[in-house]
């Protein structure tokens, strides 16, 4: 095995020397080109990918991280300013736990955590200073959760529960928010922290928490409510109820009249408010009895002309209840009361916000556009929108020409640019096909390269290489016993033989061993008689 390696290592380097100096220097170079990209690939591949294992850290979190790190020996990479270690992927959650063992990260992040400290001697003014911290710190974690934030202090100010209180000491707050670069916060977000300051701390209303941010900016300041957020939000409401009607009138015309040859507008006017309304409705039916019901009928018959008293004495006659008399005397009483039942209807109703109080749309046609019946248009635009004249709204459509200036220089730009990377696109793919071919050249001139050297150095060593004569060498076989594989028992040494058919065959048995014992010899004997052919 050993004679094989370096009988191949001596090839390689008779091959090498037998290169021109160009062909030395470009296998010299090819041969140190795929060393260090083998090296630089294998450092690559071979290092480890990192993962966050903390991030937004406080420097002194930071510090004592990178301390425990150092002792065990584990790699980490800094990140964001030194806010955040990197770790190998496949530590992570391992590091963590490790990190959490040793109550790591505690600054910055202070909450609940510090009652757990509380002794039995701990005085009532420390008390409550630590469960305001504590508070103070759960809201500001809640509140870096918040996409955007990356950090928030909060300061609450809450009055002392004496028996003297008489309830106009109300607690206030105040959140300092430390945003990501770049990052602004809407007025719904600035709503929302707010809301969640007031909600998490008994008494505090909204009106009494102000934010500001890192440069100083109010974004919220004592007494002011949810106007700007509810007016954000009315005007996104707004704003795409307006393009749901543009899109749908757009694509009717744009099949009408062709794209590009009309313009829409749509300026809505919505309804927030919240409305209550209860009305109330009376009704009776004839067929359902009274509640209740009393009558009273009194009838009285008699005489009473042939008792009176005659002269200027005489008692005048009584008149009856319903005030008719006669001579003849006669009463009638007849009284009736009836309750009956009067049903009553309640009905209330809660308006939803985002009711329409006015539309108003406009229809701009390009003049130069196919002709259109416009009273076909208006009603097709009125019922698209839902438009009511009742309640105001009004539609507009006017026709003139459209100035395609600006399109057709986009147009042009547009096409220059298509053109433009087209081109691109055609240069790069040449260049990625001439690099490789470029380099099949190379590797072809290479491998031709290193044929036609070894086919010289091959004819060199055969010009160099003595003639070698048939007998001569059966001679030296015969001079040379240990040459040869020892022979069979049955074949007489050529020495003792006479015969000289004998003698051909033992130098024949000696040439078949000696080509397997030593191939190359027997190689070089055949190229030797070969090449004297030749000549």
């Amino acid at each position: 095995m050993k004679n094989i390696v370096v009988d191949r290592a001596q090839r390689f380097w008779q091959g090498f020397l037998a290169f021109t100096p160009g062909q030395k220097v470009v296998s010299v170079a090819a041969v140190l080109a795929l060393t260090l990209g083998g090296f630089f690939f294998t450092t690559w591949a071979s290092a480890p990918t990192y993962a966050p294992l903390f991030t937004n850290l406080a420097p002194t979190d930071a510090s004592a991280m990178i301390d425990k790190l150092n002792a065990t020996g584990t790699p980490y990479e800094l990140a964001a300013n030194g806010t955040s270690i990197m770790v190998p992927e496949k530590d992570v959650y391992a590091l963590r736990l490790t990190m959490s063992s040793a109550g790591l990260p505690t600054s910055g992040k202070s909450g609940y955590s510090l009652l757990d400290n509380e002794g039995i001697t701990t005085s009532e003014f420390k008390q409550q200073v630590d469960y305001q911290r504590a508070l103070e710190g759960e809201i500001g974690n809640t509140v870096r959760s918040i996409d955007g934030v990356v950090d928030a202090t909060v300061h609450l100010a809450i009055p002392k529960d004496t028996v003297y209180d008489d309830g106009t000491k109300k607690p206030t707050g105040a959140v300092l928010l430390t945003t990501a670069p770049g990052t602004k916060l809407t007025s719904g977000q600035v709503q929302s922290v707010v809301n969640l300051v007031s909600s998490s701390v008994p008494g505090l209303t909204a009106d009494q928490v102000s934010v500001s941010d890192s440069t100083g900016k109010v974004l919220s300041a004592l007494g002011e409510d949810d106007t700007a957020a509810g007016s954000d939000t009315r005007s996104e409401a707004t704003r795409q109820y307006e393009s749901r009607l543009n899109t749908a009138v757009q694509q009717m015309l744009d099949q009408m009249v062709g794209a590009g040859h009309s313009v829409v507008t749509v300026n809505a006017d919505l309804d927030f408010d919240k409305t209550n309304t209860v009305s109330q409705t009376y009704v009776y039916d004839a067929e359902v009895p009274p509640l209740a019901e009393s009558s009273t009928t009194e009838t009285y018959n008699g005489g009473a002309g042939d008792n009176g008293v005659l002269g200027a004495a005489a008692t005048p006659p009584v008149a009856g209840a319903d005030g008719a008399t006669d001579g003849n005397g006669g009463y009638t009483k007849t009284t009736g009361t009836k309750n009956n039942a009067v049903g009553q209807v309640t009905d209330t109703r809660n308006s939803a916000p985002g009711q329409v109080r006015n539309l108003n749309v406009a229809v701009l046609l390009d003049r130069n556009a196919p002709a259109v019946d416009q009273a076909a248009l208006q009603q097709l635009v009125s019922s698209a929108v839902g438009l009511d004249t009742e309640r105001g709204d009004t539609l507009a459509v006017a026709s003139a020409p459209f100035d395609t200036t600006a399109a057709d220089a986009a147009a042009d730009t547009a096409a220059a640019a298509a053109a433009a990377t087209a081109a691109s696109e055609k240069r790069e793919q040449l260049m990625s096909m001439a690099k490789t071919l470029a380099v099949v050249v190379l590797v072809a001139v290479l491998v031709v390269a290193t044929l036609i050297a070894n086919r010289r150095r091959r004819k060199a060593a055969l010009r160099t290489e003595p003639a070698y004569d048939p007998d001569e060498f059966l001679s030296a076989l015969n001079d040379s016993p240990d040459l040869l594989p020892p022979a069979p028992q049955d074949i007489v040494p050529p020495s003792t033989q006479a015969s000289t058919q004998a003698a051909a065959r033992a130098r024949e048995q000696g040439v078949a061993a000696l080509a397997g014992n030593e191939p190359h010899e027997v190689a070089r004997l055949l190229r030797s008689w070969l090449n004297e052919k030749d000549k």
